[in-house]
């Protein structure tokens, strides 16, 4: 828990992790749109190259998909509640 009392992530990144949660059912997640859900699916399936093209596209998308790949499930739940 960040000590300040304020959670430091952008409400939308916090969002985005929450469904990441939801995609890969765990609890506490919320389902993403169709479109989220396949920006998801395709992360695990893109090379680096392709990883980074949505990552330009779609930052607050890859930075939680990355927080995932660092931490796992803690990674995204410090997003969510921090």
């Amino acid at each position: 828990m960040n000590p300040s009392g304020r959670n430091p992530y952008d409400p939308a990144v916090r969002s985005l992790a929450a469904d990441l949660l939801g995609y890969l059912r765990l609890p506490g997640g919320t389902m993403p749109s169709g479109f989220t859900y396949g920006l998801f699916d395709l992360w695990s399936k893109a090379d680096e190259d392709n990883r980074a093209l949505i990552t330009t596209g779609w930052p607050f998308v890859a930075f939680v998909l990355r927080a995932h790949e660092e931490d796992g499930e803690a990674g995204l739940r410090r997003i969510v509640e921090d």
